[in-house]
């Protein structure tokens, strides 16, 4: 009977062995995973700050200077071994947002000064953005995109509006998770995790944050101002006005702006 049960025990122990690392080989690892700001063709994409200077956004999502040029992130998965996990679902690959402030009663472990709720921004009404999900699942190579503005599932990584990828505002940190595990930013794919933070510009960079109804998510006049009088200013604020990420206000950003005045919600595109 001690025979049996030592073999029964032996068995065991292999099945254990063989089953745990499929397990692990399944579950991201943050180490290895990463994303990274890329722009252009997916065949021939721009990295690094190339990329992210084209990482600004218009609350109407209606293209022109807002997320040009497919704007996303490149999102790579693997495990602990370094094996690339396929076939992750779209849905389970996010940059996360709460949807609106402390101040608005929102809260959670996304972004809380972006502003995406239908609660505080119902005339005209804004969709409720919770999870900017990825394009499509992981491929072979563990590796989808989340291209900022929407983009169909069959050209990953190639912008196509999407109607409910509208908010307004910004925050220092966008984070991105993927499966509950909050992943690391590469300034380019050969740079080490933690070189990048996501961060997308607004042309509503100045309202919104609190609990007084449909002041977020449109381009008012006192954003426009705020730039037309910046131009040449640098303080506290400046990053946030300078959308093109070239180190100062210009009239390149004066520019982008005003083809965005009076854009929300419905504005010029319903939805």
């Amino acid at each position: 009977m001690m025979f049996k049960v030592a073999k029964l025990g032996i068995a065991f122990a292999a099945v254990l062995a063989w089953i745990v690392p499929a397990a692990y080989a399944g579950i991201p690892d943050v180490t290895n995973s990463f994303f990274v700001p890329q722009s252009g063709t997916v065949a021939t994409p721009a990295e690094g700050t190339a990329a992210a200077r084209f990482f600004r956004m218009c609350p109407n999502n209606d293209g022109g200077a807002s997320l040009p040029n497919n704007a996303r992130i490149k999102v790579v998965v693997r495990d602990v071994n370094n094996n690339p996990i396929p076939n992750i679902a779209a849905a389970d690959i996010c940059v996360l947002f709460n949807g609106g402030t402390a101040a608005q009663g929102f809260s959670g472990s996304g972004a809380d000064s972006v502003i995406a709720n239908s609660t505080w921004n119902s005339t005209p009404l804004c969709p409720d953005v919770r999870c900017v999900a990825a394009d499509a699942a992981t491929d072979a190579n563990g590796t989808t995109y989340i291209t900022f503005g929407g983009a169909d599932v069959n050209t990953p990584g190639v912008y196509v509006r999407s109607g409910n990828r509208k908010w307004g505002h910004y925050d220092t940190l966008l984070p991105v998770y993927c499966l509950g595990f909050q992943l690391s930013g590469r300034l380019t794919s050969a740079s080490a995790n933690g070189t990048y933070s996501l961060r997308i510009k607004s042309f509503d960079w100045t309202g919104g944050l609190t609990a007084l109804a449909n002041q977020g998510e449109t381009v008012t006049s006192t954003d426009f101002n705020g730039v037309a009088n910046g131009i040449g200013v640098n303080n506290a604020i400046s990053y946030w006005r300078d959308f093109d990420y070239s180190g100062g206000v210009t009239s390149t950003d004066f520019n982008a702006i005003n083809a965005h005045v009076g854009h929300d919600c419905d504005s010029p595109n319903n939805p």
